[in-house]
């Protein structure tokens, strides 16, 4: 159960078969407050609901309900009970709570990630009033320079280890290492060649290695993390998240100023200026993504992104009623994000977000034969294939992972040399608009994509 304490008032509404003291929360489907009173002070708390069905989510309510009220008759629940005395981590988690209706799901999913990935690990155990300036110069500076959160965690197999790896092996004339390989099912690409010359694998690789001579895996295996320097742009990001639950602290009387106001940031210089395709490039990107095997729907999820200028969850949330081919429009109304229950068609960040494109006629031809490739592919799949209504979906017809595009660009980009390093989707779409007066590409950008120009 997630919930979060409110003493403050919020947009509900009233649902008759919904226990007494509990209202559903108007626009956010599943998210329900909680009101009751003690000793004259009122408390109220949001849940978020598992169940869907009328009778089961009635009886869930109730029961998160009585838990509440319980809760609150016992004293067990104050609001506004954090103070300067309160550590980082407590702050953190009263803020996360505070603003869960200020914010869309997939922004509370990238604000836990910062929190507890960069800063409670380092500040998580200091109280509030006892965080500097200073401090938070010396945070920020360390990030710049070394990077953080534990990195990514690679294994190397220990020199006696790899001797006993020898010592150990089947005879020739059994296969040797190629039988070790064949059993453990790590024979692709020559993994298990590297593994017994000590070079760098991942855990699961280790683990299996170990197990099958009868090491324990931080026995036969050195632990080391790949952590690496973020950019300034990251480390500001990470700044402003950080601000704002100090800005909040100020507003609610715990602190008399913010910390991070007086801190150094990062100052974002050229190094930090995005990679982009100039005219001599595009061709060649284009080329590519046509020539090298790209899935389909990822193929077109990134022409609809270069040619209409989407950002990445608008172009895999774009779906086939979104379309007019016979007036030649394109709707853009929903978001394919990430939410606490995964991936889901949500709605856009802002109203100016909503917008109507012109569908070129080369791109109606594009979606005109992918809408023809997907139908063939959907009946060879039969009842596999579950239809989600998204013009670009994965392999089963369900929403696409935010990660195809940009596994698709790092594709292109160990294909094509020529192209520069650090190139992502987004900024692929930002460099055609940039170049669409000369390319003769007509485009029309997001609202929010505007000002990086």
């Amino acid at each position: 159960m997630a919930s979060t304490v409110k003493q403050s008032t919020a947009k509900t509404k009233s649902t008759s078969k919904l226990p007494v003291g509990v209202t559903e929360r108007t626009g956010r489907p599943g998210l329900y407050r909680l009101r009751t009173t003690a000793g004259g002070k009122s408390y109220s708390e949001y849940y978020h609901a598992v169940e869907t069905g009328k009778k089961k989510l009635q009886s869930e309510l109730q029961k998160a309900y009585d838990a509440f009220k319980e809760r609150v008759e016992r004293g067990q629940l104050k609001s506004g009970d954090i103070s300067g005395k309160s550590t980082f981590a407590q702050a953190v988690e009263w803020f996360v709570g505070m603003r869960k209706l200020e914010l869309r799901e997939s922004t509370q999913i990238v604000d836990n990630f910062l929190f507890g990935h960069y800063l409670v690990p380092r500040l998580g155990s200091y109280k509030l009033k006892d965080i500097t300036s200073p401090m938070i110069t010396q945070l920020l500076a360390e990030l710049l320079e070394k990077g953080g959160g534990g990195g990514r965690a690679v294994y190397a197999a220990k020199p006696e280890f790899i001797g006993l790896m020898h010592e150990k092996k089947p005879p020739r004339a059994a296969g040797g290492f190629n039988l070790v390989a064949r059993e453990l099912g790590i024979g692709v690409d020559n993994t298990f060649v590297r593994v017994r010359r000590g070079n760098n694998c991942d855990k699961e690789t280790a683990g299996k290695v170990a197990k099958y001579f009868g090491v324990p895996l931080l026995a036969a295996f050195e632990k080391k993390t790949d952590a690496k320097p973020l950019s300034a742009a990251y480390v500001s990001k990470i700044a402003y998240t950080m601000s704002a639950l100090f800005s909040a602290c100020v507003k609610n009387g715990i602190l008399p100023q913010n910390p991070v106001e007086n801190a150094t940031k990062p100052r974002i210089g050229e190094q930090d200026v995005p990679a982009y395709l100039d005219n001599a490039q595009i061709p060649i990107f284009l080329g590519a993504l046509n020539e090298l095997g790209i899935d389909d729907s990822t193929r077109v999820a990134l022409m609809l992104m270069l040619m209409l200028g989407l950002r990445s969850g608008e172009a895999r949330g774009l779906r086939w009623i979104d379309i007019d081919f016979n007036g030649k429009m394109v709707s853009i109304e929903k978001n394919c994000g990430d939410t606490h229950g995964g991936l889901a068609l949500t709605e856009l960040k802002t109203k100016r977000s909503r917008r109507k494109l012109p569908l070129s006629h080369t791109l109606r031809d594009i979606l005109l034969e992918h809408r023809e490739r997907q139908a063939e592919y959907a009946r060879s799949l039969g009842s596999l294939w579950q239809d989600s209504g998204v013009i670009c979906p994965n392999m089963t017809g369900g929403l696409m992972d935010k990660s195809a595009p940009n596994k698709a660009v790092k594709r292109i980009l160990s294909a094509r040399k020529e192209l520069p390093r650090g190139l992502t989707p987004i900024q692929c779409a930002i460099a055609l608009y940039r170049c669409s007066s000369r390319t003769g590409l007509t485009l029309r950008m997001s609202p929010r994509l505007r000002g990086t120009r």
